[in-house]
């Protein structure tokens, strides 16, 4: 009970602190706490650890406790064969049983062994599968949060826009005035900021559907309306080599050769069942009878037996070789998928490590084109100013500075895109993000919405490393911090 009132406790405290801003950590952090998938992935799981027993791959002897009192009143006529008669009514007997007995399998065919491991396949395909669930639910939460990040950045592009084109149109009216410009430039300065403003709108419409694609993903009122970090954060520093060793820690990866392992055990308990049984029974009981007339008064008996029972199938009309048959192709089938996915999942991994590598160049390069193209304007709009070049010259800068801003924006998402989905891929984002979140100094475990999130993902990934240490310089680690 206390730590029901803690947890709601601390839930309802982190929710005052972030009702005016949700960090990605804080979204991640929801998005897990609400999402029906996970929490019905992880009862799957908990299912299968608790199904996988000894008891349950009938390796264990099973122990019964049998006891039985029935009393009996009965009319009674017998004649002995010394010509005694025995006549009497409402006679009262009593017939009291009672045993305990022991089975154990000595020997089924090594079904057991099969079944054991079978359950142990299951309960890992049910852990793998909860970490699929998490890794797809935090890859998600981190594409909808950025590019919210992204889309705000935009606007504040739109809005940048706006401006020059605002200051471009004083300048036209002040060359107008002094006979340097024409009305042609006065209506091409006017029609760029209607252009502009209709931007302006549709990027406020599209942040708005934003918002609701994020608060959809974290269950959250549709119109809900918040503050985000301006910030993306990126992994510089992945290798290829390093992200090919890792491949093998795809959870769905995983998943396909637990399913070839269940099939394959499966297959042996079939195939189990058509050898020999052995079993040990042994038990001890006691048994009475009273009667109060007849020829026997009482009879009573206990004591211990014990034997040895053997079974072996010698025709069912071939239906155990049948399902042994299926079984085998069934197996066959579940290798043939796993190569599958494994070949699905590496062209994966290839595609988004090339989008991963491209975009990093880019995005390097994008920094110096920014300002390159940062100067030109104001160049441009200097030169302008003491009439040395022309409208259609200050226009183009202005295009320049446009396109090579929103260039800079696309690449530095499809960035951010392209490490989510080279870390999902090889199962390991969740670690991953929280380093770089710990990195920049946002440590999670001083924000109570975080803390609960790490908890929460300890009880679901067993294996989930803490980290213990917050603020680490970023330039020891080679990560991108991408603001906006």
């Amino acid at each position: 009970m206390f730590h029901k009132i803690l947890l709601i406790t601390v839930l309802l405290f982190s929710q005052a602190i972030f009702a005016q801003k949700i960090t990605l950590q804080d979204a991640v952090g929801i998005a897990l706490d609400n999402n029906l998938q996970i929490q019905i992935a992880r009862n799957d799981a908990e299912i299968a650890r608790k199904q996988n027993s000894a008891g349950a791959a009938g390796m264990l002897p099973s122990v019964t406790l049998n006891a039985s009192d029935n009393p009996s009143l009965t009319n009674l006529k017998q004649e002995l064969s010394n010509g005694t008669l025995i006549e009497r009514d409402n006679v009262l007997s009593n017939n009291v049983n009672a045993n305990i007995s022991l089975g154990y399998t000595l020997f089924d065919g090594m079904k057991m062994f099969a079944t054991r491991k079978r359950l142990k396949e299951m309960e890992a395909l049910g852990t793998n599968k909860l970490k699929a669930q998490i890794q797809n639910m935090v890859s998600t939460v981190i594409q909808k949060y950025s590019y919210l990040v992204a889309q705000k950045a935009s606007l504040v592009l739109v809005e940048q826009l706006l401006d020059i084109s605002k200051q471009r149109l004083d300048l036209v009216k002040i060359r107008l005035q002094a006979g340097l410009a024409n009305n042609t430039d006065l209506y091409l300065a006017q029609l760029d900021i209607d252009t502009r403003n209709q931007n302006l709108i549709n990027q406020q419409v599209l942040i708005k559907n934003s918002y609701a694609d994020l608060n959809t993903i974290l269950n959250l009122p549709v119109d809900s309306v918040y503050d985000i970090d301006a910030i993306l954060i990126t992994n510089n520093g992945l290798q290829k080599s390093q992200l090919d060793t890792a491949f093998n820690n795809n959870p769905e990866l995983l998943m396909a050769e637990n399913n070839v392992e269940i099939t394959l055990q499966s297959q042996k308990e079939l195939q189990g069942v058509r050898l020999p049984t052995l079993r040990l029974n042994a038990a001890y009981g006691y048994a009475l009878t009273q009667s109060q007339a007849g020829f026997t008064l009482l009879n009573q008996n206990y004591g211990p037996n014990a034997g040895i029972s053997f079974a072996l199938p010698l025709y069912n009309g071939n239906v155990n070789a049948n399902n042994v048959s299926v079984a085998k192709l069934q197996t066959k089938n579940a290798a043939l998928s796993q190569q599958q996915t494994r070949l699905n999942l590496k062209s994966n991994l290839e595609q988004a490590w090339e989008k991963y590598s491209n975009a990093l160049i880019q995005v390097r390069n994008d920094e110096m084109s920014v300002q390159t193209a940062k100067n030109y304007l104001d160049l441009m709009q200097q030169r302008y100013k003491l009439g040395q070049s022309t409208v259609l010259d200050y226009r183009e800068a202005q295009r320049s500075f446009e396109e090579t801003n929103y260039r800079m924006l696309t690449n530095r998402y499809t960035l951010k895109l392209a490490e989510t989905d080279l870390l999902r891929l090889i199962g390991q984002l969740v670690n991953e993000y929280l380093r770089l979140v710990d990195i920049v100094n946002v440590c999670p475990f001083y924000s109570l919405h975080s803390t609960f999130y790490i908890l929460q993902l300890k009880s679901l990934m067993p294996e989930f490393n803490e980290r213990n240490s917050c603020g680490k310089n970023i330039a020891s680690e080679k990560v991108n911090v991408l603001s906006f």
